[in-house]
């Protein structure tokens, strides 16, 4: 979703006129997108049961509105199907002469399988089992794009070498420059969303192998936090987590934090999250998973161990933030410019 309001934003700014078609889910209408598209139409999505037991992946099946079709023939604009579950129309006849262009978040076969691997519910397992053998399958449709979108390296070599229609172009996020901050801050901060099961079991790792271990104040920030969480952090004084703060609040605990810590036990794609650490906030610490398939490594601090990880807490809270990081980090993510990024998709869309 950062992503896709992002694009739409800079899409906008090169002066893209943007039709947006999009299915509605339990959010409210969008004010803001509203005013950065030409127009927005809402489809209600289809989430029933039966749904299930279609041949293709639910994701796709329950994106379909014979309303959406009969809209995008009243046109002849381009088309950017905003990832591989909004292409239920991808391969429709009266589309046929239409340019169609699928931005890729995720090898989604690959992102479902790695959803079954951390699930701890067994039917939840077994659907994430079962939709991810069904968009491998699906997955062929590409074939009938255009051009592929593909949002980080790992994804750029797999979809060119299956489809040889494809193009990087790294995510866009919510900054247009640095605003990190020189300086030092008083805390250590892990963001993240705490509903996933991925990202509880890093927050469990590092509130009994890391935050546990150090004398600093140490904020776990995030959506959902499940109450293991809140439990097993309960004993350490040093460590708060803070339970579903809004954008503003989370924009300030980056900005304000001294290190941001980021971990991932598996590579699962592009990580937004640590763009917009590295946008916004002072030291970055991660492992290999977080910075494996970018161009990010040279920003960040990487370690891997527990021991090694605090041993390079103790070194950067003592080590203020300075400007001349602030410029080298500034050079190192030049590449991820959403202005460049929207010229790119531009010209994928109006030049033959």
């Amino acid at each position: 979703m950062i992503d896709s309001f992002h694009r739409i934003r800079s899409l906008n700014k090169e002066g893209i006129n943007i039709h947006l078609h999009c299915f509605e889910h339990g959010r409210s209408h969008s004010q803001e997108l509203e005013s950065l598209c030409k127009t927005v139409n809402y489809y209600r999505r289809n989430t029933s049961i039966l749904n299930h037991f279609s041949f293709l992946p639910y994701n796709v099946f329950s994106r379909r509105s014979d309303q959406l079709l009969e809209n995008l023939m009243k046109d002849d604009f381009p088309i950017l199907f905003d990832g591989l579950h909004t292409t239920y129309y991808l391969d429709h006849p009266s589309l046929s002469d239409r340019k169609k262009i699928v931005r890729a978040h995720n090898i989604e076969h690959l992102y479902f399988e790695t959803l079954a691997d951390y699930e701890k519910n067994t039917v939840k397992k077994k659907y994430f089992r079962i939709e991810a053998k069904k968009l491998r399958q699906y997955e062929k449709i590409l074939i009938k794009s255009n051009n592929i979108l593909s949002i980080s390296e790992p994804d750029q070599e797999y979809f060119e070498g299956k489809y040889h229609n494809s193009t990087l172009i790294y995510p866009f996020h919510p900054f247009d420059q640095i605003e990190s901050q020189q300086g030092t801050g008083e805390y250590i901060i892990y963001h993240g969303d705490l509903s996933v099961n991925e990202n509880i079991d890093v927050c469990e790792f590092l509130i009994s192998d890391i935050f546990s271990k150090v004398p600093y104040r140490c904020i776990i920030a995030g959506k959902n936090p499940p109450q293991k969480l809140i439990t097993k952090s309960a004993p350490y004084n040093n460590i708060t987590i803070i339970p579903n703060p809004d954008n503003v609040h989370m924009s300030r605990l980056i900005m304000d934090a001294h290190l941001n810590i980021l971990l991932s036990k598996a590579y699962t794609g592009s990580k937004l999250k640590l763009l917009i650490a590295l946008f916004s906030g002072r030291h970055c610490l991660v492992n290999k998973n977080m910075t494996k398939g970018t161009m990010l490594g040279p920003a960040c601090i990487i370690e891997d161990s527990a021991g090694s990880i605090i041993d390079k807490i103790h070194h950067l809270m003592n080590q203020p933030f300075t400007e001349t990081m602030i410029a080298e980090r500034e050079k190192m993510l030049l590449m991820y410019s959403n202005s460049s990024n929207a010229k790119s998709v531009s010209r994928l869309f109006f030049t033959d």
